[in-house]
């Protein structure tokens, strides 16, 4: 975890993948109970700024920006009390501050948690056809043409794509993995 503070304001790069949301949102409320409320989010990358410290319970839920009901979803969230905080691409984080010792949760049941987690997975998917067509372009390049140094640099981009590939299959695994734990625990 690396962090640059210019007086009140916070940057903190932060490895946190998407089946980690509950451990994001522990570490977002920490950072609140420290005097830092998020500001905005960008992959890996938290800006807070500096504030009293609160007990502060964020959420984190993933929904298309593009579907029809959108604002119906973000007035939802509202109108529960829930302040939307930053987004990061389908991802919205909310934060509420609770008056008592009971956080109230966005979702009633692990049936419904499972839905975001499919909804994930579904933004996911596209990206398979993507990466087959740069790994089929990239194993087809111009190695008995080029020098050596194109030949390195495109062995250099394969196992970049490579490394991307299996972390992405590695990420379906994972989602899947807490698709079926919630579905599972509902049957309990």
């Amino acid at each position: 975890m690396q962090t640059t503070e210019p007086s009140n304001q916070k940057k903190v790069v932060k490895v946190i993948f998407a089946w980690q949301d509950e451990k994001e949102e522990k570490w977002l409320e920490q950072m609140a109970r420290e005097g830092w409320q998020l500001e905005s989010v960008a992959p890996f990358v938290y800006w807070f700024t500096r504030s009293a410290p609160e007990k502060t319970a964020y959420r984190l839920d993933y929904k298309y920006t593009l579907d029809k009901d959108y604002q119906e979803y973000l007035a939802l969230f509202k109108d529960a009390g829930w302040e939307l905080a930053a987004t990061l691409s389908n991802w919205h984080y909310f934060r509420i501050r609770p008056q008592n010792e009971i956080v109230p949760e966005i979702y009633n049941s692990d049936r419904a948690k499972a839905q975001k987690y499919r909804r994930l997975l579904f933004g996911m998917i596209p990206f398979f056809p993507l990466f087959m067509v740069l790994l089929t372009r990239i194993t087809s390049g111009p190695y008995e043409t080029g020098g050596s140094s194109i030949i390195w640099m495109f062995i250099a981009i394969k196992i970049l794509m490579l490394a991307i590939l299996s972390l992405w299959v590695y990420a379906l695994i994972k989602i899947v993995g807490r698709i079926k734990k919630l579905e599972s625990s509902q049957k309990e």
